[in-house]
């Protein structure tokens, strides 16, 4: 299969659009949709729709995984004769915004002293990380989805534990006659509209829906939390020291809501270049600071 037209493929979807993905393959948009037809020709089927922006069709999405993994070992041999970009490999992946704002730092820190390796890193929440992967999109992700998506393997990472923090000015703003909070009108925060975290505590509560605010961002959600905006899940590795014990002089815990354990898993192709192996080293070790 040719890859010239395989890295047509993938520069389309990135790109969103034809004349994009033209420009940063620096050839020309006909060529580029002569690579694209002719890699249809090939496989007999659709793969790509000409909408704006482009997206994969079914058969494009497994197409797509195949294109990157192809590409991803071209480009890890390339870069090992020192061509390529910047002779570079390029490790896109996929992490939950909680992780990579604590213990997924330690990974950086250790792909800082590598010379030989881009991380492109997507943030997403750890319940839809997995479809990046599956899209082809990544190589790998920090997930909650235990199952393998098809030609990944999967090594458990360990456990993140939230627990549902608030300020107690709120809180007492938010109390019924007897002392307990009434966490129907007690604000929640979300960080994303996929962060289901908050939802699940109340269900699991048998709990309605209160008022929830939108803070997608990992530093303004923990200081809308703490702040007093709302409450939220905070992790173990953010918690203020005293919260834990109630001698905290701002905030609590709502004991009504409990904790949450999320079990974290690092899914990843099960071939691609060197540079993956040592990624996944890195995490594995980074991991053991999750908690």
């Amino acid at each position: 299969m040719n890859s010239d037209h395989l890295r047509a493929l993938a520069a389309a979807v990135d790109e969103g659009t034809f004349d994009a993905a033209a420009a940063s393959l620096r050839i020309s948009g006909s060529a580029l949709s002569q690579r694209i037809r002719a890699l249809e020709k090939q496989v007999g089927q659709v793969l790509l729709t000409r909408t704006v922006p482009v997206q994969a069709t079914s058969a494009g999405e497994h197409m797509l995984r195949l294109a990157r993994q192809v590409l991803a070992l071209e480009d890890d041999a390339l870069s090992t004769l020192g061509v390529g970009e910047q002779g570079r490999t390029r490790l896109p992946i996929a992490v939950n915004a909680d992780s990579l704002d604590t213990w997924f730092l330690g990974v950086l820190k250790r792909a800082a002293t590598w010379d030989d390796v881009v991380l492109n890193i997507h943030a997403e929440d750890q319940a839809h990380t997995a479809r990046l992967l599956r899209s082809g999109t990544v190589m790998a992700v920090v997930t909650a989805v235990p199952e393998p998506v098809s030609g990944c393997v999967v090594v458990p990472l360990g456990t993140m534990r939230y627990h549902a923090v608030t300020t107690r000015f709120l809180a007492d703003l938010h109390r019924r006659e007897d002392g307990t909070p009434d966490l129907t009108t007690l604000p929640a925060v979300d960080y994303g509209v996929r962060d289901l975290l908050q939802h699940q505590v109340l269900v699991r509560a048998g709990l309605g829906t209160p008022p929830h605010h939108l803070i997608p961002s990992v530093t303004a959600y923990y200081r809308a939390v703490t702040g007093g905006l709302g409450w939220g899940m905070i992790p173990d590795s953010q918690m203020p020291a005293g919260v834990l014990e109630g001698t905290h002089p701002e905030l609590t815990t709502i004991p009504d809501l409990g904790d949450m354990d999320v079990e974290l898993h690092w899914q990843r192709w099960n071939s691609g270049p060197d540079s993956l192996d040592r990624l996944t080293e890195a995490v594995i070790a980074a991991a053991q600071d999750m908690r």
